[in-house]
């Protein structure tokens, strides 16, 4: 997994959750796809969970997430660095986690993985199944033929809440969930890689700037916040890999601060 961008691990899961990244949500013996997942400003934890497929005669007890149930959701920090599809406007995968069909789909050397968020606690409140038109991210639809899916509304408690990455494991206490902000760079963050891949030389140019030796590596850029950037320095054969972080010269607040400090990078 690369390095995640430098950043308060609170202010870092919170960011993965506001971005609607989708995961999966166990209760008991059923597990089931998570569609998004967003933290309120009291802590607690809003699911849309996909309940399709389940009995609509089935009593609440049977269903997904009942009230007063335990649940742990899974969510892998991972976004598209837009190398499979160059500058494409869209992922190359589902919001539920598949892989797309096509031969051009995200694989290790477009992929960036950074950690796995979860949090385990108590659903407070639930809605009855809703139906809905689920529509994957790159455009087909979820269920054969454009089939109708069920989903819940949940709210979690949360009584523990971890980051697991390379550097091993982070606990995050619900307070200070509650009370990290969302990156506004970090949230779009699978936009900013796609664009800025788009441009082969970006990358090598930010490396060169950093003092590194590009020569026979690959560079790409692999992560994006309102702090600064992460290049991945890869050597073309494999068996070297360095991540590189550029700095911004101040904290970035919307994308018209970004566009400011990737020209005076550029420059």
């Amino acid at each position: 997994m690369d390095d995640v961008t430098k950043r308060p691990i609170a202010e870092r899961v919170r960011t993965v959750l506001a971005r609607g990244a989708a995961g999966t949500v166990e209760a008991g013996m059923l597990r089931r796809p998570l569609r998004s997942a967003r933290v309120r400003n009291d802590g607690v934890v809003v699911l849309v969970v996909d309940v399709s497929g389940m009995s609509r005669e089935a009593g609440d007890e049977a269903r997904m997430a009942a009230v007063g149930s335990s649940a742990t959701v899974e969510i892998v920090d991972t976004v598209c660095a837009g190398r499979c599809r160059g500058s494409a406007p869209r992922p190359s995968f589902a919001l539920d986690g598949r892989r797309s069909a096509r031969p051009d789909a995200c694989d290790e050397n477009c992929a960036v993985a950074r950690g796995v968020v979860t949090i385990s606690g108590i659903v407070t409140a639930s809605s009855d199944a809703r139906r809905r038109r689920l529509v994957a991210s790159d455009g087909g639809t979820m269920g054969p033929g454009g089939d109708l899916g069920s989903m819940r509304l949940s709210e979690l408690q949360p009584l523990e809440i971890t980051y697991l990455s390379r550097d091993g494991v982070d606990i995050v206490s619900r307070s200070e969930l509650a009370a990290a902000d969302v990156d506004p760079i970090g949230v779009d963050e699978q936009d900013w890689l796609r664009r800025l891949n788009a441009d082969s030389g970006l990358a090598a140019r930010l490396a060169l700037r950093a003092g590194r030796q590009i020569a026979g590596t690959d560079p790409r850029i692999v992560g994006i916040g309102s702090d600064g950037l992460d290049v991945a320095v890869v050597a073309r054969g494999g068996g070297f890999r360095e991540i590189v972080r550029v700095p911004f010269s101040g904290r970035c607040v919307d994308a018209d601060s970004v566009e400011r400090e990737l020209e005076q990078l550029a420059s």
